[in-house]
């Protein structure tokens, strides 16, 4: 019985070392800071803008292919 009070007590003591050092750490690195405490703040999205996609590239090549056929009938 003796044992499990002495690990009970060990712990806890262990628990509270811990989170009062995390807590302490905690308070430092936030203490100096100037930022927003919300992380996750972004900018708003502008207007989607289409991009210069696989479209565009198939009509140079088929133009490109139209150019190559017409000097190689002559």
């Amino acid at each position: 019985m003796r044992h499990l009070v002495v690990a009970a007590s060990m712990l806890l003591g262990a628990l509270a070392i811990t989170f009062g050092a995390a807590n302490v750490l905690q308070g430092v690195a936030t203490a100096g800071a100037s930022k927003p405490a919300e992380p996750f703040v972004v900018d708003a999205a502008g207007p989607a803008t289409k991009p210069f996609g696989i479209t565009k590239r198939i009509s140079q090549t088929h133009e490109s292919v139209r150019v190559e056929a017409r000097l190689t009938n002559w």
